[in-house]
């Protein structure tokens, strides 16, 4: 005898009526929700001295590189969580925080030159999400 679960019950209906590039596009938002989360907890890390290695010595670092640390570890998760949840406002807090990354690694790119692959990354998978949300969008036009 299986155990039947409202919620989950409800979810899988829901997840077999979108189309098939909104039911990527939901997938692949909840990948970026994981990496995010991710890297806030590489942020916290640096934060908190843990381990060793080039980032050592957080408060050595110049002030608007532990300002740009500090801001990642604190909005990348509110983001993940949004991403995770399908809510708009965790597109839109992603995109504030990787527009706020590139901004504060190109104003400041000698302390933010170690953490540069987070925006590199970051821009590749807002692009990714741009080319998803179009061909989602042509997909629902079409039916």
């Amino acid at each position: 005898m299986t155990h039947y679960d409202p919620i989950d019950a409800s979810a899988r209906a829901h997840m077999e009526r979108m189309t098939p590039w909104r039911r990527r596009l939901v997938f692949y938002l909840r990948a970026v929700a994981m990496f995010l989360l991710a890297e806030a907890v590489f942020h916290w890390a640096i934060i908190c001295g843990v381990g060793e290695g080039p980032f050592e010595g957080f408060l050595e670092l110049p002030t608007i590189v532990q300002a740009g640390i500090i801001w990642s570890a604190i909005i990348d998760p509110i983001a993940g969580v949004g991403l995770w949840l399908g809510a708009g406002w965790g597109v839109v807090l992603w995109l504030i925080a990787t527009v706020t990354q590139v901004i504060l690694t190109f104003w400041a790119p000698e302390g933010m030159s170690r953490l540069m692959v987070f925006p590199v990354l970051e821009v590749a998978l807002v692009v990714t999400y741009a080319v998803l949300s179009v061909r989602a969008a042509r997909e629902s036009d079409e039916e």
